[in-house]
């Protein structure tokens, strides 16, 4: 398990000031997290015209013989209710994440292709590619400045693809992290899309501390169109329990069909 004190002795071994772009999205890499989550989520769709649509979902995630595995059914509405949604996040980058959707309808499981990884999260503004955490090493950083959000000192950090297949997989050509200097969270982020004049705005507007971690439980994701907001998702994590012993049969595909 990663200890709550990785982080600290990491910023004082190395000074702020000498830190690389590298080192630092390194650390942010390495912020502790817990082993295991059971949280209840909501997702608030609202569109350009101001129409809003709620979907609750149920999720767990887990360490499970070294990948990150989480299993999610969403609750409401009813035209969504039972649909599931699996996923192995791999640590090397070498591996594609494996993640499938189980239709009620359908009383089976599809594999979510590659190609397919940058369309939307069940209508919202969340690709299925934002649901997997980045590999470092598919791309390469740069420091633009420094600089505070809500009174808080941040390095602003660029990320550029290290290849075309990295922007095919995840949509983006280039994205900028704002990322705090005394703890390593990221809070803003900008996501330049391979659509010209297309960007994904990313606010986490909350860290609450939770088991000894600290965890964002509220992220807004904006969808502009040359400067235009086209569509927005508001995502609330209500964090039931961390660090609980898991059950790797929850997360297989097995489970996945089972449903509800």
């Amino acid at each position: 398990m990663k200890q709550l004190f990785i982080a600290a002795i990491a910023s004082l071994a190395l000074p702020a000031l000498a830190m690389t772009a590298e080192e630092i999205m390194q650390h942010v890499d390495q912020v502790p997290e817990p082993e295991s989550v059971k949280s209840s989520m909501s997702m608030v769709l609202v569109d350009n015209k101001g129409k809003k649509r709620v979907r609750t979902m149920q999720s767990l995630r887990a360490e499970i013989d070294g990948t990150s595995k989480s299993l999610m059914f969403f609750l409401e509405p009813n035209d969504v209710k039972g649909t599931g949604f699996l996923m192995f996040d791999y640590e090397a980058a070498e591996q594609d994440d494996d993640q499938w959707m189980f239709l009620p309808s359908l009383k089976k499981a599809k594999r979510i292709a590659s190609g397919d990884k940058t369309g939307s999260f069940m209508g919202s503004d969340f690709s299925y590619a934002d649901m997997s955490k980045r590999n470092l090493e598919e791309w390469t950083f740069k420091i633009l400045k420094e600089g505070s959000v809500n009174g808080t000192d941040v390095w602003v950090i660029e990320s550029v693809p290290a290849n075309q297949d990295v922007i095919e997989k995840t949509g983006y050509v280039r994205s900028i992290a704002f990322v705090r200097k005394d703890n390593f969270h990221v809070v803003r982020g900008i996501n330049y899309l391979k659509k010209k004049g297309e960007v994904k705005l990313m606010n986490i507007a909350k860290h609450t501390e939770i088991g000894g971690y600290w965890i964002g439980t509220e992220t807004q994701m904006i969808t502009q169109k040359y400067g235009k907001t086209v569509h927005r998702t508001l995502m609330k994590i209500d964090v039931q329990d961390v660090d609980f012993d898991a059950d790797a049969a929850q997360f297989t595909l097995n489970r996945l069909e089972q449903g509800l």
